[in-house]
């Protein structure tokens, strides 16, 4: 069985396939790396709510730091109007769309003066170290680069004013808040933020319905998950516990760690660079989106349809009977979200296929061709 790790790997590699990048001969950290490992350091300072949002800051970074580097280039399109004129170093307009970037995020839903001015320092000190200075003609061209990014996605449902509560129902197989807190979901809002680059939804992420609670292949399956999930005694093999010990980390984490790696490793031109982490990451955004889009309205779906039961066996997907089996059963790791596994799945199967499936219209929406 292939380790989580490897599956991680896949994903970075099939997108670095599907955009058809260059591959030389090794080179060192680039400024989008090391923008990249930067900005998932203040990410994860930064408090966000559980959940896919964090993907949405790490996507809207890496696509100014693209729209910075093909001001220079030209090869390929940008994501918002390109920036005319380009002068100075192309590594300071990265630098800097990405620093004007993270000091926008960081004000969304409310101003984090603490984080912005950390990353005020590490832009500053990141130019220093690169012999560049602060006036450099290129941090102008990253700062537009930014900027015309989040004029683009103004309004696109990130943190809305009055999101709504959704604290999903009691019925089998729906969502609903768990312990300790019995908290409503964190950001049921995150289902209708506008993609990035997806033309259309359906059939992305829906999956199958489930078997029917009351049939035999759904009471196989919910044995197989304690038996599988149990923390001692089970029936899993040592491979198939590291498994479930590395799927217990950050994703986010995990996926920009190995980027670094297939960008450090294989790729010598920062377009290519920009290019492989804004791909990667607009597909890794929507997929969250869909993620929370599936789980928050197939049950109001189902209502407005009048087939409750159908509601019930959509929602009681295979993440559902993980969670339920799981309350029978003390879990192999302790404090895991077990929804957690849903995310961790879709975004190693559905990222690569959206771009696989050509459902991102690359002269039209994202236009990184």
């Amino acid at each position: 069985m292939r380790t989580l790790r490897n599956q991680s790997i896949r994903l970075a590699c099939s997108l670095v396939a599907v955009g058809t990048l260059a591959v030389a001969t090794p080179a060192a950290a680039d400024v989008v790396t090391d923008w990249n490992a930067l900005a998932v350091q203040f990410v994860n300072a930064a408090g966000r709510p559980p959940g896919a949002s964090a993907n949405l800051d790490l996507a809207m970074v890496h696509v100014a730091i693209h729209d910075a580097v093909q001001a220079y280039q030209h090869r390929f399109r940008t994501y918002g109007p390109p920036v005319p004129g380009a002068g100075g170093s192309p590594i300071a307009a990265a630098a800097a769309a990405a620093h004007d970037m993270l000091v926008a995020r960081f004000q969304i839903p409310s101003t984090n003066a603490g984080l912005i001015a950390q990353v005020d320092t590490a832009f500053t000190n990141y130019l220093t170290a690169k012999g560049l200075a602060i006036n450099d003609a290129g941090v102008a061209v990253g700062q537009q680069a930014a900027l015309n990014l989040v004029l683009k996605r103004a309004n696109d449902g990130f943190f809305p004013a009055n999101p709504e509560t959704f604290t999903g129902s009691t019925e089998p197989g729906q969502w609903r808040p768990t312990p300790p807190a019995f908290a409503p979901m964190a950001t049921p809002w995150l289902g209708n933020v506008t993609p990035f680059v997806l033309k259309d939804r359906e059939g992305v992420l829906n999956e199958p319905d489930p078997p029917l609670l009351t049939s035999g292949r759904y009471a196989r399956d919910y044995n197989e998950v304690k038996a599988m999930g149990r923390r001692t005694g089970s029936a899993r093999t040592p491979q198939q516990t590291t498994m479930a010990l590395f799927f217990s980390g950050n994703f986010q984490t995990i996926l920009n760690g190995v980027l670094r790696s297939v960008a450090t490793a294989r790729l010598t031109d920062i377009g290519d660079s920009a290019r492989l982490f804004a791909l990667a990451l607009v597909s890794s955004a929507d997929t969250g989106i869909n993620v929370w889009n599936n789980q928050t309205h197939l049950q109001l779906l189902a209502a407005e349809l009048g087939d409750p039961e159908r509601g019930r066996r959509r929602q009681f997907s295979h993440g559902a009977r993980r969670r339920v089996a799981a309350a029978h059963q003390r879990s192999a790791v302790s404090g895991l979200h077990l929804r957690r596994e849903r995310e961790h799945r879709c975004h190693r199967t559905r990222s690569p296929e959206l771009l696989r499936r050509r459902r991102v219209d690359v002269r039209r929406n994202h236009q990184c061709h």
